[in-house]
Formats: structure tokens, C-alpha cells, sequence
């Protein structure tokens, strides 16, 4: 964890640098402009760090630490976007060598940065979850349609207000689910004592609530957080299956990477599928949809997952289409389905430019 946080911090840095750098030279600020902009971004550098490391431990406590937190994360944000931008334009300065057609390139990049963060900003905070609608046909279904709603990567933290979960609770108990699917990283701090603020104990399902972990509950105390599902009345199946009215099964595992790191119920397929009457469709759930590589030599149906937020923001949704062979949407391999999720909510800055936050709902009906 201490390499991690070094490398984030060298890469953090660097990255203001860049942007420092970038911006005097390309549009010619002089000395004294050069020097005020250098203490901006040397400030904002510090903003984004003490904020992880001290404002954290008061949030909660001063709701204006709360509005501060946040603003760091947009920061934060806003930062991840400049620099992919701006890394852009270096590409447009193989072309064009005129310094004033680079401070255009550049001084564009910028515009540009602010508009792609204003709307991130308002798609997450006033366009979503939207309500995905996906409809698979599946053999040896027993009744006609089947319903799922799949929830995952809430990220309930100490930002996070009761009245946004709330929201999404009451859209869930909308659709009339027969089962909710939550693939992981519900949390990003210890509700155990607190998930009635957020109604998660009020959703609502014909035939219950099912739950795997993600790698922020290994990070957050994976007890805890199984103490939270007990209490909210969730079916925890990490490394375990369950029938569900003699019409699916569902199934899954501990979160394929942390649950090996932290060695604690560590993934495992075997365990995950053992017993299960592989005639009636098997729904997998895992938190990261890397599992499904090898999860292929089960004869399950679909397997939901989530992990990947869709990228966000650039340059992290170019990143993770070169990371993750499923990076987002439905897939179907081997016979098999695969949904990837952009999450419920979101992680870190509250922005989102090329994807929105989502309610998957799924509807299986008889091949």
C-alpha cells in the first residue's frame, strides 16, 4: 500500500506539473503571471492531498469539511480531464509548429476542460441513475419472464447524503423486482449501525436481495460489511449459490482480486457452483468482470458485474477499454452473457463525461 501511494503521488504531482507547464509556455505567460499560476496549482496539489490524509477524519463532524472534501475530488477531477486534453493537443503539435496555432491548441484544450467538467458535474448530480432496460432470452427458463435488478458500485460514503440513496431505493422498488442482484462496493465506510438512513433495510424484491463483495469492502473491513448485509436483511452468497423458487439459481464469489490479497474468503468457482442443477439458468454475480474468463468452463447463463464505473472520466475510460476485455455493456461468448455495469453512483469526483450512472434492469424471458 505504501509503493501505491507513492506511485499515485508521483504520477498526482506530475501530472500539475504537466499542466503547469503546458499552460505558461503555450499561451506565454509572463514572469510574474507564470509564478502566481505555479502557487495555484502547488495549492491545488496540497488541497488534493490533505484532503485524503487529514479532511477525512473530520467530515461528517463540520458539514462544511463535507462541501470541501468534495470540491477536492472535483478537483481531482477536473485535473484527470485537463490532462487529457492537453495530452491531446501534444498530438496536434506534430503537425502544427506555429506557437501561435499551439496557444489556439492549447487555450482550447482548457475551454474545453471546463465545459467537459460542468456537464460531468450536472450528469451526475441531476441526470442519473438512469434505468437501463435489457432484455435476454434464456433456455430452460420455467415461467415466462424472469426480473433482476442489478445495483453496484453505490460507494455510500461519508459524502454521501441519505436522500440519494433513498431515491435510488425507491426507483428499485418501482420496477417490482423478482430478485435484486448487488455486485459490490456498496460502501466506502462502515454503515453497519447507520443503513437505515439510506433505506438500504427498505428495498424490496418477490424473492430477495442478493449480494456479493467488492474490493472497497475488503479495503472498508469486509466484517463489517458483512454485518451490514446481515442486518438489512441481504443474502450474502460470496463463494456460495442459492435456489431461488425452483425457477434460477444464483450464484457467486468473493471479489476476484482483494479477497486473495486480504485472504479472506478468497474467491473460489468450485464452492461458488457447487451443487447447482445446472438445467435451470445460473445467474453469477462478481464484482470484477475479469472472473468471467474463468468462470467460462461453468455452464452458467449470465454473469453481472460491475468494477469498471465505465471509465468515468477521461483518460480513465480509455485506460480501462485497454484493461478490461469487458469494459462495459452486454457481451455474449461461449454461449454465455456477460453484463458489465457503469455503477449505480459513482467513485471519487462526482463527474462523469461519456457514461451515466445506472439501474440495470433485466428481464429474462423463455427461449
Amino acid at each position: 500500500m505504501r509503493w501505491f501511494f507513492i506511485s499515485f503521488l508521483i504520477v498526482y504531482l506530475g501530472a500539475h506539473y504537466y499542466i503547469f507547464h503546458r499552460v505558461s509556455t503555450d499561451l506565454r505567460l509572463n514572469h510574474n503571471t507564470s509564478v502566481w499560476f505555479l502557487l495555484i496549482i502547488c495549492l491545488l496539489a496540497f488541497f488534493g492531498v490533505f484532503n485524503q490524509i487529514f479532511l477525512h477524519k473530520y467530515a461528517g463532524s463540520v458539514t462544511n469539511f463535507n462541501f470541501i472534501i468534495e470540491l477536492a475530488y472535483i478537483w481531482v477531477g477536473i485535473l484527470s480531464i485537463a490532462f487529457t486534453f492537453l495530452l491531446a493537443g501534444n498530438i496536434l503539435f506534430i503537425f502544427f509548429k506555429d506557437p501561435q496555432i499551439r496557444l489556439y491548441i492549447t487555450a482550447t484544450a482548457l475551454a474545453l476542460t471546463f465545459l467537459s467538467a460542468v456537464y460531468s458535474y450536472i450528469n451526475v448530480k441531476v441526470n442519473s441513475p438512469v434505468i437501463k432496460n435489457i432484455e435476454i432470452k434464456v433456455p430452460n427458463l420455467p415461467v415466462d419472464k424472469f426480473k433482476i435488478v442489478q445495483l453496484s458500485d453505490i460507494h455510500i460514503n461519508i459524502l454521501t447524503k441519505p436522500e440519494e440513496i433513498k431515491k435510488i431505493v425507491d426507483t428499485v422498488n418501482s420496477l417490482n423486482p423478482d430478485i435484486v442482484a448487488i455486485t459490490g462496493d456498496v460502501v466506502d465506510s462502515d454503515i453497519s449501525d447507520t443503513y437505515q438512513d439510506y433505506d438500504m433495510h427498505n428495498i424490496k424484491s418477490n424473492y430477495g436481495i442478493f449480494i456479493v463483495s467488492g474490493n472497497h469492502e475488503y479495503y472498508r473491513g469486509i466484517d463489517k460489511f458483512k454485518t451490514f448485509t446481515q442486518k438489512a436483511g441481504y443474502i450474502l452468497i460470496d463463494n456460495k449459490n442459492v435456489a431461488v423458487n425452483n425457477m434460477i439459481y444464483i450464484a457467486g464469489i468473493a471479489d476476484f482480486k482483494e479477497s486473495k490479497r486480504f485472504n479472506s474468503n478468497v474467491y473460489d468457482f468450485d464452492k461458488a457452483f457447487e451443487g447447482v442443477d445446472f438445467s435451470k439458468p445460473v445467474i453469477f454475480l462478481s464484482h470484477q468482470p475479469e472472473a468471467f474468463g474463468k468462470a467460462l468452463s461453468y455452464p452458467f447463463t449470465l454473469q453481472l458485474s460491475g468494477h469498471t464505473h465505465a471509465g468515468q472520466i477521461p483518460p480513465f475510460d480509455i485506460i480501462e477499454k485497454i484493461i478490461f476485455r469487458h469494459f462495459y455493456g452486454l457481451y455474449y461468448e461461449n454461449g454465455k452473457y456477460v453484463y458489465v455495469t457503469s455503477g449505480t453512483r459513482w467513485w471519487g469526483p462526482p463527474l462523469r463525461l461519456f457514461s451515466k450512472s445506472e439501474i440495470v434492469n433485466i428481464t429474462l424471458y423463455r427461449q
